[in-house]
This record gives C-alpha cells, structure tokens and sequence, in this order.
C-alpha cells in the first residue's frame, strides 16, 4: 500500500502551514496528536483468546480499544456513547514450544458503535463475537491484515510471534507484530491509517506496529459458567478455550485527512507476538 510522492509532499505541506489542531475523524477525536501528523498510539483491552498448544492451528480474539491518543472519552460528541471494538484471527501456528509461538496470517476486523458501551462480560465469548461482528450490520470501519518480516530470529513468513509461557499452570507471555490497513472498511478509514510510517526487517513499509501482554486470568465469567474456559487454570486445556486476557499497544503514523474527510480509526489486538523475537531452536 504505497503512498505515491505527490501524497507524501501534500502531507509535508499541510503539516508546515497548518498549527496542531485537534483532528475528529469518523466520530472519534484524536486529539492535537492526530493532527501533526504524527504517531498515532492505541490501547486496547483484549476480553479473551483462544488457547493454542501446537502447530498448524488457529486462534481467535476479541476486545475493545480503552484509548486513543491517551484519551479514554474519544467520542467526538463527549457522550461516551461510541465504542470501537475488534474481532482478531490469528492463522497457522508453527515453531510452537512451551515458549515460543508464531502465526503465519493474521486478520483484526474494527467495528464501530454509535450507542452506549457494551457489557462484554454478561454473555460468553463466543456470543460476544457474533455481536462484535454484527455491528453496524456487520460492516467493518477498517480491516488490518498481518505483515510478514518481522525480523530478528522470527521465520519471514510470520506476522505475529510470541515469547513466554505457552503450557502448565500459569500462562503468559508479550507479543509482537506487523500490520497493514486494509479493506474491507470505510476507505477514509483506510486513507487516514495507511500511511506506510514503519519499515520491515527487509526495508518494506507497513502501518501498524504491535506490542501486547497476556496472561491466563480469565475475565469473562460467563465463559466459566458455560464451559468455553475449562482447563485453563490448572494446564489441562485443550486447544480452542478461551484462556487469555490482556492488553495491547498499536503504534503508527497518521496522514491528516482533507478537509472534511471522514473517516474512523480504531485498531486493537491482543496477539502472540515477541519483543525479542526469539524462536525455538
């Protein structure tokens, strides 16, 4: 998703001619900081994920993004009756040891909700998912897909890996990884993201760049009371539970839209992923 010249020299001027102001794109304010343009920083709360403990299998998350810019009253109208929130799925895992996992695909579809804030801890994960997904009737804003190349010891095909503890009792672990916006979305949505600020390890650009922690506290205690989360306090899980629970920071540069662009930006993602990018020998 290359940006041409003719983009990048019209976002240089902007930014040199025009103070840092406040920029509302698609109902959520982003504050002075979306405004630079400069980096753009989201922090999430992932509800659930499911559990892996193998190769070639897949995982599937879900949460909300708690803040954009540091600010947690996004919604443009100050009513705090807008959410944003994310279905993530995280395809074929490999290199898979009690510490080390990685996935070779990855897709994070946002979705966004003009009414008050769901209560994501009344019902169970799967049902959650469905209602996510139903937002807006089941039009995603913005679509991310993974990027390959992280780097360091990762295999180049990965987009996600993760360092930790991946068997017994206690789970755990941080994640890193790389992503593109794409459809399907609000294209000012995707115009407004893809700014193509974060280089690859092969030079390559890309949008968004992942960091997240995870643990095994299960949050949601309807997944308990209908059995999507046995095993997963005492290490006998089987692949498919709902054992994980966390937090993500999502980080990349923002181009300021044209003058009465719309568009929303919402991104969150609680994944395998590794800071330092080892991998099982």
């Amino acid at each position: 998703m290359n940006k041409t010249i003719t983009t990048l020299l019209a976002a240089v001027g902007i930014a040199a001619s025009a103070p840092a102001l406040a920029v509302t794109v698609g109902g959520v304010d982003f504050g002075t900081l979306g405004g630079a343009p400069s980096r753009t920083h989201l922090e999430t709360a992932t509800l659930a994920q499911t559990f892996v403990n193998g190769n070639g299998q897949n995982a599937t998350a879900y949460g909300f993004i708690t803040t954009v810019n540091g600010d947690n009253t996004y919604c443009s109208d100050g009513s705090g009756n807008c959410g944003l929130y994310y279905v993530a799925q995280f395809n074929n895992s490999q290199n898979f040891s009690s510490s080390y996992v990685e996935f070779t695909s990855s897709t994070v579809s946002v979705f966004f909700s003009n009414s008050a804030p769901i209560n994501l801890l009344v019902q169970d994960s799967p049902t959650n998912v469905a209602t996510i997904q139903g937002l807006n009737g089941g039009n995603p804003w913005a679509t991310l897909t993974g990027h390959n190349n992280l780097g360091g010891a990762a295999d180049p095909s990965a987009v996600l890996n993760g360092v930790g503890l991946f068997t017994g009792t206690t789970l755990s672990g941080s994640g890193f990884g790389l992503f593109d916006v794409s459809g399907p979305g609000d294209v000012n949505v995707i115009n407004f993201l893809n700014a193509n600020g974060i280089l690859d390890s092969a030079g390559n650009p890309t949008d968004i760049a992942l960091t997240s922690s995870f643990n095994n506290f299960v949050l949601n205690p309807m997944d308990l009371a209908n059995g999507f989360a046995g095993g997963c306090a005492n290490g006998t899980a089987a692949a498919g539970a709902w054992c994980y629970q966390g937090t993500a920071n999502l980080r990349g540069s923002t181009e300021i839209p044209e003058p009465g662009m719309l568009a929303l930006v919402g991104i969150g993602l609680l994944g395998f992923g590794a800071a330092s990018r080892r991998r099982k020998a």
